[in-house]
């Protein structure tokens, strides 16, 4: 069976590795189905499409919406006009909103004495910034050894520096990618489980559930199929991949196997 992996980042977001050097990440590890799902940002895309052409591996447009429903709560969109001008104008703004996070979470660090500054961060305009950035910074200057280390002392919910998402709302976040094409589904559900809500979510637009995914136990990703397949929606796995030296699951990338009809339904959204 194929490999599918449809969760992945480069530099230009809050993952290490750069568009060309996930490309061949993804050749490495055979993945057969692929997407690059940068946080609220697809200008990547011009540098990484005919990386993946030129290694014969398919792949569907994608991109990452944060909501401000909690730090968690993420709406991958697939098969999106990645030159849709309204789509292009919410990414814009969601990009600002983050950008008035870290200027929040700046403030917090400087009140418990660590000195951190905006112009630190080097922004550029085609990229998006987190607090994995604000880790990254932390870390450079010696004070953390890896960005999991920053989270866990001051960054994550319920710590001293924390400030809340400021994306859109659920169904804003839905509608976005949907208006430019798209199908909406529900990243990660494993880190939201005491949360969800799938049939709200469903009237709201919702089109499927990642359920493969590097932190959900066996019995997780069962329940998520079955939900998926109860309330008629899509099936799709991706391992999150953020590159080496990122503190996330992985340093290397990793596939799926979906059943054929799951896969089915998705394939409409690949090009080659």
């Amino acid at each position: 069976m194929p490999l599918v992996n449809l969760h992945t980042h480069t530099n230009y977001s809050d993952g290490t590795l750069p568009p060309g050097e996930l490309a061949k990440e993804a050749s490495l590890r055979k993945i057969a189905f692929f997407s690059l799902t940068d946080h609220d940002n697809v200008h990547a895309w011009t540098e990484i499409e005919e990386k993946l052409k030129e290694n014969n591996i398919r792949y569907c447009y994608g991109v990452e919406i944060s909501t401000n429903f909690h730090d968690n709560l993420h709406i991958l969109g697939y098969g999106v006009d990645i030159k849709n001008p309204g789509f292009l104008e919410n990414l814009r703004h969601l990009k600002q909103r983050r950008i008035n996070r870290l200027e929040k979470i700046v403030e917090l660090l400087n009140k418990e004495g660590i000195s951190l500054s905006m112009d630190e961060f080097e922004f550029q305009e085609s990229h998006s910034y987190g607090r994995p950035h604000a880790a990254d910074i932390l870390v450079r200057k010696n004070l953390f050894r890896t960005r999991k280390e920053a989270y866990e002392k001051y960054l994550m919910s319920g710590k001293s520096c924390h400030a809340p998402s400021q994306g859109f709302g659920i169904e804003e976040s839905i509608k976005i990618i949907k208006d430019a094409g798209g199908i909406s589904v529900l990243a990660h559900p494993g880190s939201v489980k005491n949360m969800l809500d799938i049939p709200l979510w469903k009237e709201m637009g919702l089109d499927g559930i990642e359920a493969y995914y590097p932190t959900h136990s066996n019995s997780d990703t069962h329940e998520f199929v079955e939900t998926a397949r109860r309330h008629s929606l899509v099936i799709t796995a991706g391992s999150d991949f953020h590159g080496p030296k990122s503190s996330r699951y992985k340093d290397a990338m990793s596939g799926y196997e979906l059943e054929k009809t799951d896969l089915k339904n998705l394939e409409k959204l690949f090009i080659c």
